[in-house]
């Protein structure tokens, strides 16, 4: 699995590009995004646009990326309704309409998405893990090959964990979903905002589930 990331821009997400072809996360600075998409690849070659939620500073740009491809879109069910609501979205917190296109695809969890073969010729999947907590439908993505997972705003490096006191969190449920990323091998965690962890990522998300339970017992 090849990763290239785009450092983001005041509160973008982080925005990672799969193999040239699927892109996890958008952020909400539309000139800057698509500049930095264009110094990696072709923006028309972009297959699939994977949400982790619907927050805008994740997903702002995807219109218009989704303008200059045939990229489809995914999110999971539980968030798709409010890509479309200023509030509920966070857009108006940024001064922004939420404008974004009703998904192409939703998940429930459990998917696994092709995402074409290694270097040996094995052909690599990204599972989806529902995660509800930062929001009713968060989802993170896991390559197993690589041992990597794209954690959106689930957790971050060093332990931190996303935000449960938005009207769309579920904060009852954070917890229990970092819990199931304890049980993954994770030697890589890229998140959804700071740097990610590169090596020993499961002692990250231990931190993370630790003050998880802190937070919401």
């Amino acid at each position: 699995m090849k990763v290239e990331e785009i450092i983001p821009q005041y509160y973008d997400s982080n925005i990672y590009i799969i193999n040239r072809k699927i892109i996890i996360d958008t952020g909400m600075t539309e000139d800057y995004v698509l500049r930095c998409i264009e110094e990696v690849m072709p923006i028309e070659e972009i297959e699939l646009i994977i949400l982790t939620h619907a927050h805008y500073d994740h997903s702002g740009c995807a219109n218009a990326i989704l303008s200059r491809s045939n990229a489809k879109l995914a999110i999971h069910e539980a968030d798709a309704p409010f890509l479309s609501e200023d509030n509920l979205s966070g857009a108006l917190n940024f001064g922004s309409r939420a404008s974004c296109s009703p998904p192409d695809i939703t998940y429930k969890g459990g998917e696994m998405i092709a995402i074409g073969p290694n270097e040996e010729g094995v052909e690599e999947y990204l599972e989806v893990i529902h995660t509800p907590g930062h929001t009713v439908g968060c989802i993170c993505l896991y390559e197993a090959n690589s041992k990597t997972l794209f954690s959106g705003d689930t957790v971050f490096s060093d332990g931190g964990i996303g935000r449960t006191d938005f009207k769309i969190s579920a904060a009852e449920k954070m917890t229990e979903s970092i819990d199931k990323l304890t049980k993954l091998d994770v030697e890589n965690l890229c998140p959804g905002h700071g740097r990610p962890t590169i090596g020993n990522a499961n002692r990250s998300i231990e931190l993370s589930k630790m003050m998880s339970s802190r937070m919401n017992p």
